[in-house]
């Protein structure tokens, strides 16, 4: 009689190895079938690299990923060309680095960034033309290497000055507004050329970039006071008294100042705002006529050095007074011997050069004394330099200015 228990137990084991064995089956099943669908879906996709390109074989459908499966990278500044690739299918993706390439023009070396494999490319990419009498350090199919110098001896270029430096372009179609584009240099709204954007570019031509910046500036500025004349009558005619000081006020002034290359050429006047007004001076004026002032002396003499007594001439005046800066010195002494200070009585004295010491001319009909000489200027017939005692500013109210000549007396 068989042993219920012990087959029962035989019939257990075989049951879970052949479930074991069902499941290991299945297993191998859907790990076959799983790979065989991941090599169906796989393509091949080109991968070029501005002059080198490399197959890779992918299932990946993003572009990055791609990439990333070769160990490739795209940097920030390189054109990704996506055009020829088609997701899930292949295609080419292509990659342009961006190189540094130094151009030398007869010695002046500008740097550019350019996509272009060879130096061909390069040159058209950055517009540059290479002429046929040009000697060029690369020829045009040349890979580009970044950092490379490309050295061009030229005939012909045209000079670049810009913000502190000059550099040397060959020479090529276009007008300056082109030349700034090739040097990659943008000008402000104010800022300007010589000559302009729309020249015409030649042979061995200058073009200059000028930068114009406007500041905004405030300042402290004295304002002049006005001068007031009081006729006084108990004074002699002729002489003056300051009996109040004028006192300068004060403007604060805002002005647009203009600079071109970093040099002021000019400035207006924004807006003007008094802080403190100025206070006139008073000066009297004598109307006293003086005594014996129009009655001279005769001593005989008709004519003198080719002037006669009598004779009226055109004449020029200026004044002087007795400081050091009029007459060179603050002693006082004339050239005739006669003394002058500042606020003394007006002696009604001149200085020329082309009367005799002593002579004595009427200037718009008032008398005055030839006592002193003065520089060449003096020495034009007609020219005098009439002494003012009220001081170095009335010389200056005086002014200058044409006058009516007539020779009373030659010398004393």
């Amino acid at each position: 009689m068989e042993n219920q228990s012990t087959a029962k137990g035989f019939k257990g084991i075989a049951r879970g190895i052949l479930l074991a064995v069902t499941a290991f089956l299945l297993t191998i099943g859907i790990f076959a079938s799983t790979a065989f669908a991941d090599l169906i879906n796989q393509y091949n996709v080109e991968i070029k690299v501005d002059n080198e390109s490399i197959t890779v074989t992918t299932n990946e459908t993003e572009a990055i990923e791609i990439l990333s499966q070769a160990n490739i990278t795209s940097e920030k500044n390189d054109k990704l060309d996506l055009s020829g690739f088609v997701a899930g299918e292949g295609g080419t993706i292509a990659i342009d680095r961006l190189k540094n390439v130094n151009i030398e023009f007869d010695g002046a070396i500008n740097t550019y960034g350019v996509y272009a494999d060879t130096v061909g490319e390069a040159l058209n990419e950055l517009g540059i033309t290479v002429n046929s009498g040009d000697k060029i350090s690369y020829s045009a199919d040349d890979a580009v290497q970044d950092g490379m110098i490309i050295t061009i001896h030229s005939a012909k270029s045209v000079c670049l000055k810009a913000d502190g430096r000059t550099a040397k372009y060959a020479i090529y179609q276009g007008t300056v507004k082109d030349l700034l584009q090739l040097a990659q240099i943008t000008l402000g709204k104010d800022d300007y050329t010589k000559p302009s954007l729309d020249s015409e570019l030649k042979a061995n031509m200058t073009v200059t970039v000028y930068r114009v910046t406007y500041k905004t500036v405030e300042e402290t500025e004295k304002t002049a006071y006005k001068t007031v004349s009081q006729k006084d009558s108990s004074m002699a005619q002729g002489t003056s008294k300051t009996v109040k000081k004028g006192v300068k006020g004060e403007d604060k002034v805002t002005y647009k100042v203009k600079y071109v290359n970093g040099k002021k050429t000019s400035q207006s006047e924004v807006s003007r705002q008094t802080v403190k007004a100025p206070q006139n001076a008073v000066v009297k004026v004598g109307t006293k006529k003086v005594k014996g002032s129009s009655s001279v002396k005769s001593n005989g003499v008709k004519s003198k050095n080719g002037y006669t007594v009598g004779q009226k001439i055109t004449g020029k005046y200026t004044h002087y007074c007795a400081c050091a800066t009029c007459n060179g010195n603050s002693r006082g002494i004339t050239a005739s011997g006669k003394k002058i200070y500042n606020g003394m009585a007006n002696p009604y004295y001149i200085a020329c050069n082309w009367l005799p010491l002593g002579s004595v001319i009427k200037v718009d009909g008032k008398v005055y004394t030839v006592v002193d000489r003065g520089g060449s200027g003096l020495s034009t017939p007609g020219r005098i330099d009439i002494f003012t005692p009220e001081g170095h500013s009335a010389c200056y109210k005086y002014g200058t200015g044409y006058c009516s000549i007539e020779i009373v007396r030659l010398g004393w």
